[in-house]
């Protein structure tokens, strides 16, 4: 079965008003494919290196020190790989990208895209102009084209739905 962000905006769609929520999980070889490839190379030479580090006096912490460094990265790595952690998730309260959140309320606009395409990024612009804007990129979406139309059309549906609940409330407070 597909990730989420490898499937078609309709899918979104009907996932939203079906369940009320969307979660676009780490699509797993965007994950891998990128920081593998720029990593890959001085690893492989610092590996060589580290049995002459370790019979060696004065280098021998720093090899100890790189075998913990690739054994914790490694267990990082692997457990995002198997989780597909963090989740980007679109729900009728707001965004959230890991532990970053933003509300319907806050969000400004949604911005283009970008960047090159292996790195591609979707900010998405609060509404405060000091706040930080929250960045998706295509380790979850992979299509964010789509994604941007899709995600300003919920918003222009959130803003409406917000709109007349405030009318609402005013025409009751108006009739009292």
């Amino acid at each position: 079965m597909a990730v989420m962000g490898e499937r078609l905006p309709e899918a979104w769609i009907v996932e939203l008003h079906r369940n009320g929520r969307v979660e676009f999980p780490l699509r797993r070889w965007s994950f891998v494919q990128f920081p593998l490839s720029l990593a890959l190379g001085p690893s492989l030479l610092l590996m060589s290196r580290l049995p002459d580090m370790l019979d060696d006096g004065a280098w021998r912490y720093l090899g100890y020190l790189a075998i913990v460094g690739y054994a914790g990265v490694a267990i990082a790595l692997t457990w995002q790989f198997i989780t597909q952690r963090p989740y980007v998730v679109v729900d009728r309260r707001g965004v959230r990208s890991g532990r970053r959140f933003m509300p319907w309320t806050d969000v400004g606009s949604i911005g283009l895209i970008r960047g090159q395409n292996p790195v591609r990024q979707l900010p998405i612009h609060s509404r405060n102009v000091w706040a930080k804007d929250l960045v998706l990129s295509r380790q979850h979406i992979n299509d964010l084209q789509s994604f941007r139309a899709w995600l300003e059309e919920v918003l222009e549906e959130q803003r409406r739905t917000q709109t007349t609940q405030d009318n609402d409330g005013s025409d009751r407070r108006r009739a009292d």
